[in-house]
């Protein structure tokens, strides 16, 4: 009998009875090979832009000399303005983190217990808006729950990660997603839910033994927003299952190799 832990810094160990401990990857972490530098840089810059903006735009339409980012460069001159700005991208990131996390912990609660009351009030607006679409959506869908933040490991190929949801669909067929809540949904996404379907060892969770993780007929992405989800069909495929193998070759070089010569 084997089972499956996790680390805090989301590496997976599988446990074997009468082998040593095997400790991989997690999914996440192999797919950072993958370079989203075009759109990153572009975010980042349009942030630094919009924090110049706002400061500047205190001024606008009030009858006072300054603004506030006059002021700023006068407290903590041009280096302190320059570090402030461009750590806008930085705390926007972990805002938005932080947001896709709650809506993934309360999205799971839907799920598995239920919502109560209690648990509406206490989130914010911008968790509310997204969980009350997720659920509208569940709730029409016709889909039927069969296992919520479940991990997988591959012993051979040497990773691990953690699925959104394993559900049938209103066909009945078996539909492996993942809830994605950013602005945008990059093709990486095609690869982690390739790697979920691929594993063929499945620990349900608060379970503390694996199962054969059962083939999916359908992977989707759903793309949840404050308003409603977007359910986005993927294709996977050998290519897909190819490209995700070549990022785990890729994250074993890399670390490797450093990365200055």
């Amino acid at each position: 009998m084997s089972s499956i832990t996790r680390s805090v810094d989301h590496h997976y160990t599988l446990h074997d009875d009468g082998a040593e401990p095997v400790t991989v990857p997690g999914t996440t972490d192999i797919l950072h090979v993958i370079d989203k530098s075009d759109a990153l840089m572009a975010w980042a810059a349009n942030n630094t832009a919009d924090a110049a903006l706002e400061l500047a735009g205190h001024s606008l339409g009030k009858d006072i000399a300054y603004s506030a980012l006059d002021v700023l460069l006068s407290v903590v001159g041009p280096e302190g303005v320059h570090k402030a700005l461009t750590a806008r991208s930085g705390w926007k990131r972990d805002q938005a983190a932080a947001l896709g996390s709650r809506v993934h912990g309360w999205a799971d609660k839907l799920l598995t217990t239920g919502l109560t009351d209690d648990d509406m009030a206490s989130m914010d607006d911008a968790t509310l808006k997204r969980v009350r679409a997720y659920a509208k959506w569940w709730h029409e869908s016709g889909w039927k729950l069969r296992l919520t933040e479940a991990m997988v490991f591959h012993p051979v190929c040497g990773y691990g990660g953690t699925f959104d949801l394993l559900a049938y669909d209103e066909n009945g067929k078996t539909v492996l997603a993942d809830v994605k809540t950013g602005a945008s949904v990059y093709r990486e996404a095609i690869l982690q839910l390739t790697a979920y379907g691929m594993a063929p060892l499945v620990q349900p969770a608060n379970a503390t033994r694996t199962f054969i993780n059962p083939p999916p007929d359908r992977y989707v992405i759903l793309h949840v927003t404050a308003t409603k989800v977007r359910v986005v069909d993927v294709n996977v495929g050998e290519a897909e299952r190819m490209a995700f193998l070549d990022c785990v070759d890729l994250y074993r070089w890399m670390q490797k190799t450093t990365g200055r010569l």
